[in-house]
C-alpha cells in the first residue's frame, strides 16, 4: 500500500453579515438564502443594523400573510396584513 500525505489548503475565513443582537440569526439565515438564490451578491456582505432586521422581519411576515395561496385571508388577517404593510412602508421612508 502506498502511503500518501493529505494536503489541506489553509482555511480561508469568509466575512459575512453579523447580527446586531442575540435574536436575529434566523432572519439573517433567511435573508442570506434569499440573496444567494437570487444572486444578490452585493447584499451578502454588509453591516446589518437593527433597522435592517426590523424591515426584513416585517417583509417576511407580510409575504407569509399576503402571498399565502392555500387559504383566503380572513378580514381580520387582511387588516393585520395591511397594517404590517404600512409599518414596512413607514420604515422604508
Amino acid at each position: 500500500m502506498v502511503e500518501r500525505k493529505l494536503i489541506i489548503d489553509p482555511i480561508e475565513w469568509i466575512e459575512a453579515q453579523q447580527q446586531p443582537d442575540g435574536a436575529s440569526c434566523g432572519v439573517l439565515v433567511v435573508a442570506q438564502a434569499h440573496n444567494y438564490l437570487f444572486g444578490n451578491v452585493e447584499q451578502q456582505n454588509y453591516g446589518v443594523s437593527n433597522r435592517d432586521i426590523k424591515v426584513t422581519r416585517l417583509g417576511m411576515l407580510w409575504v407569509i400573510m399576503n402571498l399565502n395561496k392555500e387559504n383566503i385571508l380572513s378580514s381580520s388577517d387582511a387588516l393585520k396584513t395591511k397594517k404590517i404593510q404600512q409599518k414596512l412602508e413607514d420604515e422604508l421612508k
